[in-house]
């Protein structure tokens, strides 16, 4: 292999990663997590300049199936494009018009009174099927979450349910998945950022041409009226209570795409 051999990790590597303990060596394990979404030989050549063959330990993990050798270089954003959103996304969106506000109350006028830890789910089903905007079999699915063990569990049930899965935990991530081809036909978003206001990267996402239609699911432990007007006002698809199960995750995403 070359030092521009890409790696992926599989839903076995990620089942590995988010295990305690798991069944590889912690060294061995550690690289596997250092492989994330992607990542070449000269990436983990750079993450650990002090271990051995690095190669023939990628080599070994794809050989019992911990990741999967990708058969030439992923598409990669362009940087400027990059900067660009990432600075499109620092700015504060246009706050919600009093019709918008209406339409999203109109929406869970008949929940019972919402409280803090109340359990709603809330979605909007598209009219027809969403075409993947890749022209292939797969739609690709963007989770945003600054939770490591929850982004890793949602990317886990998504990936085995057949979905192209890439994750961002703040608003450089961002910037660069959304910049990367092809567009992502759903966006998962928990609204609790550490560098962003996830209401805001929602509302910004909804200003920019390229994702007014992306529809947008947000997944978060709040769920205060206040806070789901506000998503929904936004322009969320669809707003969804922490914990939600990875298969009741699939549901719903197979459901704001349109599909069956």
């Amino acid at each position: 292999m070359t030092e521009k051999t890409f790696y992926r990790t599989t839903p076995k590597g990620l089942a590995e990663v988010a295990a305690k303990p798991g069944k590889l060596k912690p060294g061995i394990k550690g690289l596997l997590a250092a492989v994330g979404k992607q990542a070449s030989t000269e990436n983990m050549r750079a993450k650990f300049p002090r271990a051995g063959d690095i190669t023939a330990a990628m080599d070994a993990l794809a050989n019992e199936g911990y990741i999967e050798i990708l058969p030439a270089a992923a598409p990669t954003a362009a940087p400027a494009a990059v900067a660009e959103l990432e600075s499109f996304l620092s700015e504060r969106p246009k706050e919600p018009t009093l019709q918008q506000r209406r339409e999203a109350e109109g929406t869970i006028s008949g929940a019972r009174k919402l409280k803090a830890g109340y359990q709603i789910n809330i979605l909007n089903r598209p009219g027809k099927p969403i075409t993947p905007r890749g022209g292939g079999g797969k739609h690709v699915i963007l989770v945003i979450d600054s939770h490591e063990a929850e982004a890793l569990a949602a990317a886990r049930g998504l990936m085995q349910a057949g979905f192209d899965i890439r994750g961002a935990a703040n608003r450089g991530e961002i910037a660069a998945a959304l910049a990367k081809p092809p567009l992502p036909d759903l966006i998962i978003i928990d609204v609790e950022m550490r560098d962003a206001v996830g209401l805001d990267v929602l509302g910004k996402l909804h200003e920019h041409p390229e994702f007014k239609s992306t529809p947008i699911i947000v997944v978060t432990a709040r769920a205060e009226r206040d806070d789901i007007v506000a998503a929904l006002a936004y322009g969320a698809s669809g707003y969804l209570n922490k914990p939600v199960k990875p298969d009741a995750l699939v549901r719903y995403s197979r459901d704001a795409l349109g599909l069956p």
